[in-house]
């Protein structure tokens, strides 16, 4: 196996400073000031590299105020560094990494500055790496420690990606991590403007434990899909005699920002080395979460998260993170 799992430690945290007005609008201030937060709390525990437009860089240094945060320019068409930054994986003892292509979901016309990212940042930090013909964002996969790689059909099998057969993507998912399975859930949430990314609804988080989002009956958006997903992974569990624990975590009720409904998802979060960084909505289940997240973590912080502007242009908190493995 060569993915490195996300609670594992880290050397950085890169990010990407939100610049799309028109995915943003009104908001993108206040989703600014959200990011800068952000990245100024992860940077007490790492190093934090923010990635910014020549011409909001002068906007970025003043909101984010804090010399031990690195603001690099570049060239960006969103902020969403998951999916754009390259995917990375041990070799040996080395860390190495794979550029694969992005096209804006297959629907927004502005993505050439975001598929050049995973190869800037690659040769920023001196990281050998592979281009892979594969269209694949990094929130469209997640992975265990066992060799285990889970994504979704609604992206990587969707039309929009132009990828080849299931059969190729496992191929080529197989050869590049050297991976014992890949494991195929439906979809995701209804409405989700990636066709369904995984890391709004499953992760997991090491000694055989995954987080499952899961709403009730009366969420007829995503009642039925979570069920088919969890319905999925309990087979493959039992299949591969993997003693899981599967932990559901509920999705929060229902949130609206300027008339827009969010797809919102408290399993979008970022680990670092003493704490978990949690997406706050100011809804009800914000405490029950929370509650869960510090049982499972009694040696860390539990940190939430102001991040609704932010949820506005689309995305969350594990959204607008990633990390490098520290090898």
């Amino acid at each position: 196996m060569r993915l490195v799992p996300e609670w594992n430690d880290h050397s950085k945290c890169l990010i990407a400073w939100p610049c799309n007005h028109d995915l943003y609008g009104n908001q993108i201030h206040e989703a600014r000031i959200e990011i800068a937060n952000l990245a100024n709390q992860i940077s007490e525990e790492e190093e934090v590299f923010i990635y910014c437009n020549d011409i909001d860089y002068k906007s970025c240094i003043k909101i984010v105020s804090n010399k031990n945060i690195s603001i690099l320019k570049t060239n960006l068409d969103d902020s969403w560094m998951r999916d754009i930054a390259p995917i990375f994986f041990r070799n040996g003892n080395d860390l190495n990494a794979v550029s694969f292509n992005f096209n804006g979901y297959g629907k927004y016309p502005n993505f050439k500055n975001d598929n050049q990212i995973s190869k800037f940042i690659c040769n920023q930090f001196n990281i050998e790496f592979i281009e892979a013909d594969l269209t694949l964002e990094g929130g469209a996969i997640t992975y265990d420690d066992h060799g285990n790689l889970f994504t979704t059909e609604s992206v990587l099998l969707n039309s929009n990606r132009k990828n080849a057969s299931k059969n190729d993507i496992n191929q080529t998912l197989m050869d590049l991590f050297d991976l014992k399975n890949i494991v195929w859930l439906p979809g995701g949430l209804e409405e989700d403007d990636t066709d369904g990314h995984i890391d709004n609804i499953f992760a997991p988080i090491g000694d055989n434990k995954y987080l499952i989002a899961y709403s009730d009956l009366d969420d007829r958006r995503n009642y039925s899909i979570l069920q088919k997903n969890k319905e999925i992974l309990e087979q493959f569990f039992l299949l591969k005699n993997i003693n899981a624990e599967i932990i559901q975590i509920p999705l929060p009720s229902e949130i609206i920002v300027e008339n827009k409904r969010l797809v919102a998802s408290y399993i979008n979060f970022y680990f670092s080395k003493n704490s978990i960084f949690l997406p706050k909505f100011n809804v009800k289940e914000d405490e029950l979460v929370y509650d869960i997240f510090k049982s499972l973590y009694k040696d860390k912080n539990i940190k939430m998260i102001e991040t609704k502007n932010i949820n506005y242009g689309g995305g969350n908190i594990h959204c607008v993170t990633m990390n490098v493995p520290k090898i």
